[in-house]
Parts: structure tokens; C-alpha cells; sequence
């Protein structure tokens, strides 16, 4: 299947879901000497179609667009979305807890992604709860646009969203920790998993910025960095200026030698370093050591 939307020729890579009322295809664009890869929806339902219009009219965040183009094609609508590889959070998360700090931080860029992320909340709302949330090697977090539509409800609000965000949340907090390459280690509930169980159970959360709030507020202070890693820093943050103090006392250095080999060379003596001396041994030609002797 090839795609024609205004000024490019996008050809089926693969089929990744088909559903009752959409399609999610991967398509290559011929015309890019790039090849990019972008991820369509394809929606052949007419009232699907119009509720996700209605979403995208009615959803955009700051005037972002929530989607990269729109167009359509024969009986379907199309949506495209920028191209990622899938690596699901349900499936590698759990696998990279090597620490209670680190459950805290994958948490904190969750948060942060659902609240900068353009999509409109019914479209979050369906890629947290569809298994859509991805995650990098790194911790960072990002959505994969492999939806099934049939569930899109214009209606969902933010509120909606922090509650599913919430549960994933919940379930991350309390999985174990990675102690090794096979084992790991049980631990006592973590603050910040004990507030926002009480807060989503009653359904407190209205927004993403109190979810925020309250993972911030009860999480584990971060660990000091060794003397090794703040010499380090030290190191890189000043080592432009103290290049520069090295170079100076070279040159100080370079033009003190010049000074003393001239002195040698006119006056067959180098004064400064008779403060060297010891002044009380040597007066004027006569020298108490040699006398003594």
C-alpha cells in the first residue's frame, strides 16, 4: 500500500495492529533520501473519524500540533506521527529498578513526559492505559502512537490521564529492586509509593503538577557523588581557567630563565641569587669559611 499525502510518497513498511476501526501502519516516505519512518493511524470508521477530528481540533496544548499531518485517502483518514522504535515500559521498567532512587526518577520523567507530551489527554489516556508508554535504556520515556481507537472517547480529561498515570506509577513503586543479574531484593514501601496509593484511592489527583508535587516531596535524597567524581567536576567546570594560569606561569617561568642567562653571559653572575647567600660567610672579597679552614 502506498500513501500520497500533499508532497510525498509514503510506502507500507508493516502492519503493526488492525483493528475494528483503524489500522496503525508503518510507512517509509520514497521520496525522503533519508527514508523516514512515520507511524499512520488509519482510520476507515466514519464516526471514529469524526470523534478524532474532534480531538484534534479540540485538544491541541499551547498550540502545539498534536500530530505531524493529517490527509485523506479514498474512504480513510490518516493521521502521522513521528516513527519510534517500540520498547515497551511494561516489559523493561521493572528490569532497570537498580535502586529506590531510581524507581523515583523513571516515576518523575513519566510525570514529565504525560505533561509535555502535545497529545491531546484522550490519546494519552489510550497510550497509558493500551501499553504504549516506552522506555530507553536511560530512563527516558516516551509514547508509541500504536492505538486502537475503538476506545477513543473525546470526553477524557486530564484528570482521567493522572489516574491511569497514577496506577502506573503504583505499579512500578512496588516492584523489587534489581540487585544483580538474577536477583533481586525485597524493600519496604517507599513514601512516595504510601501517598499516592492513599491520594489515588480516594481520587484526590485533578493534574499531572500535583502528582509531581508529591513524588518530589517524598523522594530519597540523592546520593553523594565520591571524592573521585567531584574532583572530576571541579576539573572540568575550571579546567579552561586553570589552563590559562598554567600557561601564564610558563611564560613567567620561560622569561625569568631568559633574565638570569643574560645575567650570566654580561656580568659572569646571576644577582638574584645572592639572596641565596648567607651574607655573614661572605664579606666583600673575603670568605670566613675559607679562612677558617
Amino acid at each position: 500500500m502506498i500513501y500520497f499525502p500533499e508532497g510525498m510518497e509514503l510506502e507500507e513498511v508493516s502492519v503493526v495492529f488492525q483493528g475494528s476501526v483503524n489500522d496503525v501502519v508503518v510507512c517509509r516516505d520514497r521520496r525522503s533520501a533519508a527514508g523516514t519512518l512515520y507511524t499512520l493511524l488509519a482510520i476507515h470508521d466514519r464516526e471514529c473519524a469524526r470523534k478524532m477530528l474532534e480531538v484534534m481540533e479540540n485538544g491541541q496544548k499551547g498550540g502545539e500540533p498534536s500530530c505531524l499531518f493529517q490527509f485523506a485517502q479514498n474512504e480513510t483518514t490518516l493521521f502521522a506521527f513521528p516513527y519510534r522504535e517500540e520498547r515497551r515500559f511494561s516489559a523493561f521498567a521493572r528490569g532497570q529498578l537498580t535502586s529506590a532512587l531510581v524507581s523515583e526518577t523513571i516515576c518523575v520523567n513519566l510525570v514529565m513526559e504525560c505533561l509535555s507530551t502535545p497529545l491531546p489527554w484522550p490519546l494519552l489516556y489510550l497510550a497509558l492505559e493500551q501499553d504504549c508508554v516506552q522506555i530507553t535504556k536511560d530512563n527516558t520515556i516516551y509514547f508509541s502512537m500504536i492505538l486502537d481507537l475503538a476506545e477513543l472517547k473525546p470526553s477524557i480529561t486530564e484528570r482521567q490521564c493522572v489516574s491511569s498515570c497514577a496506577r502506573l506509577l503504583l505499579e512500578l513503586l512496588s516492584a523489587p529492586v534489581v540487585t544483580g543479574r538474577t536477583g533481586r531484593s525485597r524493600r519496604k514501601p517507599l513514601k512516595s509509593f504510601e501517598l499516592i496509593r492513599k491520594k489515588s484511592g480516594r481520587g484526590a489527583y485533578n493534574n499531572f503538577p500535583e502528582l509531581y508535587h508529591d513524588i518530589k516531596l517524598t523522594a530519597l535524597p540523592g546520593r553523594k557523588p565520591s571524592l573521585k567524581k567531584r574532583a572530576a567536576g571541579v576539573w572540568r567546570r575550571n579546567k579552561d581557567i586553570l589552563f590559562r594560569l598554567l600557561l601564564v606561569l610558563c611564560v613567567i617561568l620561560l622569561l625569568c630563565a631568559a633574565l638570569m642567562l643574560i645575567c650570566q653571559i654580561i656580568f659572569g653572575d646571576i644577582p638574584f641569587l645572592r639572596l641565596f647567600q648567607n651574607c655573614f660567610d661572605v664579606i666583600g672579597t673575603e670568605n670566613l669559611h675559607r679562612r677558617g679552614g
